[in-house]
């Protein structure tokens, strides 16, 4: 399997899984415009997207999904709660194209077995997704203020983890957003600090794991420097080393294709 990260953040989110003859975009939180110009840079044409597959119906995760099918007609893989919350949206396109997954029951495409896994979002429905073949295992998991105990062991020894490290909650604290807004945040339907976000990962990871993602991070109340030496201290209490593996910070800027 290979990925693209082609944005992450509040400003909007997208990644392309690719895998033989698979081309799957998991969320269109950016506009088709810059979509499809991440495609270009890679010398790919956004046509060559077989599969969607969202995580729930936030804008930032789905601001570009009306245009992007005005021209493609490929199946959309969400929750039933994220299909009706965006119902809000107009959204005559892509409609017909729904396929409904349901939290704990895998499904396949192509020969990649997708487990949905439930997360704590103030979505009506969110998920993070398993993705699996023969011999690589991907942990997607974003947009969530907590992982539900049940959900450590499915998620250990991955190849790859794309987490959420969203915020430093002092960095959040001191920062100018409303309150309600830093409330939010923090609450269990919110985002991972730096700290959960370690925590988490020193008890999934296994002796696979090869790539960590640093996912949605916030450019106001979060910095690169902050969640390594969070990750560190915390790995380091796990007696694990965060140099051990290759860490990728992700942003607004697409990234290398990397393969898992």
């Amino acid at each position: 399997m290979r990925l693209y990260f082609i944005a992450s953040g509040s400003s909007g989110n997208a990644t392309l899984l690719q895998h033989n003859n698979l081309t799957i975009l998991i969320d269109a939180g950016i506009s088709f415009k810059k979509i499809s110009d991440a495609f270009i840079l890679k010398n790919m044409s956004i046509l060559s997207i077989t599969h969607v597959l969202l995580t729930h119906e936030h804008i930032d995760h789905v601001r570009g999904l009306n245009t992007l099918f005005n021209n493609i007609n490929v199946p959309l893989y969400l929750s039933k709660g994220t299909a009706q919350a965006l119902k809000q949206y107009s959204a005559p396109k892509y409609e017909t194209n729904m396929k409904y997954i349901e939290a704990h029951v895998p499904f396949q495409i192509g020969d990649i077995k997708i487990t949905p896994i439930p997360l704590s979002h103030d979505a009506l429905e969110p998920v993070g997704f398993i993705f699996e073949t023969k011999t690589e295992k991907i942990g997607y998991i974003t947009d969530t203020g907590y992982i539900r105990e049940g959900l450590i062991e499915p998620l250990k020894n991955c190849d790859l983890y794309y987490f959420e490290a969203n915020h430093d909650p002092v960095l959040l604290k001191n920062s100018r957003r409303p309150y309600h807004t830093i409330h939010r945040i923090l609450t269990e339907k919110g985002h991972l600090s730096n700290e959960d976000s370690a925590y988490y990962l020193a008890q999934m990871i296994g002796p696979n794991t090869k790539k960590i993602v640093m996912a949605h991070i916030s450019n106001e109340c979060n910095t690169i420097e902050k969640i390594k030496h969070t990750y560190e201290d915390v790995f380091l209490a796990h007696h694990l080393s965060l140099s051990n593996y290759e860490v990728i910070y992700t942003s607004q800027i697409p990234s290398e294709v990397i393969d898992v």
